[in-house]
């Protein structure tokens, strides 16, 4: 019996693995297509695979380790071997990002209708569509690129510091 008890409670948890639903993080330039699945414990591709956990992002993204530590006005930590030490702040309505990221300058403001500013080398100006993807333009060492389209997962977007982590980190390569 107690076989049958255990089969039947790996198939409801694996059931419930599986049931729950498939979202997508994906970034489309003239030079970069980033399709990565997203889920509330992971973010996966060919190029990604980190790990959340509440406070936490860790893995490797792009080649690089990527360790860092979250809360609700920071996130610290290193993304190759360069610092990360990001200050969240809200201001007029918009979600900012200011610091260092893998070492590079970043300051950015995302809100539900816009996404702007510098991430590393790249500088962006995103508007909302009405198909739920930021689009528009950036500019990075290699020129301007045009159509930028970045689509943001619920996943990821209903946790401030995860969301600026994300970005930084999709944003900067």
């Amino acid at each position: 019996m107690r076989t049958s008890h255990i089969f039947t409670a790996a198939l409801l948890a694996a059931s419930t693995a599986l049931a729950q639903p498939v979202q997508y993080l994906d970034l489309r330039t003239p030079r970069v297509a980033l399709n990565a699945r997203v889920t509330d414990r992971d973010l996966t591709s060919p190029d990604l695979q980190v790990g959340f956990s509440n406070d936490a992002l860790r893995g490797r993204a792009f080649g690089r380790p990527l360790n860092l530590t979250l809360d609700t006005a920071r996130v610290r930590g290193i993304y190759g071997s360069g610092p990360v030490d990001l200050r969240l702040t809200q201001e007029e309505g918009a979600l900012r990002a200011k610091g260092t990221f893998g070492g590079q300058l970043t300051d950015f403001q995302v809100t539900p209708q816009t996404f702007k500013g510098d991430v590393g080398r790249c500088s962006y100006q995103l508007q909302a569509s009405e198909e739920g993807r930021y689009q528009g333009w950036r500019s990075c060492l290699a020129g301007l690129e045009n159509p930028v389209s970045l689509s943001i997962p619920p996943t990821i977007g209903n946790d401030n510091a995860r969301l600026v982590a994300t970005l930084a980190l999709i944003l900067s390569r």
